[in-house]
């Protein structure tokens, strides 16, 4: 943690971090980083902040998260990556089943997304960390836009994912990948630059806990939904 701090002050996410987030609140950015610092990442899924388990999306001010590395290679995906786009999710949601292409068939950003829509959070395909902390943990911060969220990003990022969204005042679940994600800054650092030649994988435990909680946001009935796009991020909108 201490070395992704450092190496981070170069670089624009650090000082974008310090500049609304760390120096506007510093004693929330001091207890974040010190709660992040007893969170135990070892066991595949991990409650933040752990005295205060995410047990449901809580609506419009929930938000899903995924990094873009989830997007299928082979076909690729219609949409490229890396980039916050999902042509299935902005403009066939609704559409016949015939028409989806081939990639996104057994895409697990389409199987997330249609999932979210239907409990009216937000969804979001992640890719560099400056964009996570402009649209996600500023947001929250700043206007209470996001209160809690469900993310899957690559185990490097965990803990410093951790002390963002606890400096942001949100509680969220945090998922590593399986297999093909970043383990050290080197790596974590091309992909944030989009430069990133593996499709992630979501763990099957990862994938029951997830759906546990969108089949069942706070008791909630599912309801028929599509996006809408906002900047980067999809909102949930009601069909009529």
């Amino acid at each position: 943690m201490i070395a992704f701090c450092l190496n981070s002050l170069i670089r624009e996410y650090g000082w974008q971090f310090f500049r609304r987030i760390a120096l506007p609140h510093p004693l929330k950015t001091a207890s974040a980083l010190t709660s992040s610092g007893r969170l135990d990442f070892s066991r595949g899924l991990t409650h933040v902040p752990s005295a205060n388990p995410l047990t449901a999306l809580e609506g419009p001010r929930s938000i899903v998260g995924v990094g873009f590395c989830l997007k299928p290679m082979n076909p690729p995906c219609p949409s490229r990556r890396p980039n916050h786009d999902c042509l299935f999710l902005e403009t066939l949601l609704a559409s016949n089943p015939a028409d989806v292409p081939p990639a996104c068939q057994h895409c697990a950003i389409r199987d997330l997304g249609i999932m979210t829509a239907k409990t009216g959070a937000a969804f979001y395909i992640m890719t560099s960390a400056r964009d996570i902390l402009m649209d996600v943990f500023v947001p929250a911060l700043e206007d209470g836009t996001f209160s809690s969220g469900v993310f899957l990003l690559c185990r490097y990022s965990l803990r410093p994912f951790s002390v963002g969204l606890l400096a942001a005042g949100m509680r969220g679940l945090l998922l590593p990948f399986e297999t093909g994600d970043c383990r050290d800054y080197a790596t974590w650092l091309l992909a944030d630059r989009g430069i990133k030649e593996e499709q992630t994988e979501v763990p099957r435990p990862a994938h029951t806990a997830i759906r546990a909680l969108l089949e069942n946001p706070a008791g909630v009935p599912p309801r028929p939904a599509q996006f809408e796009r906002r900047g980067s991020v999809l909102f949930s909108r009601s069909t009529p």
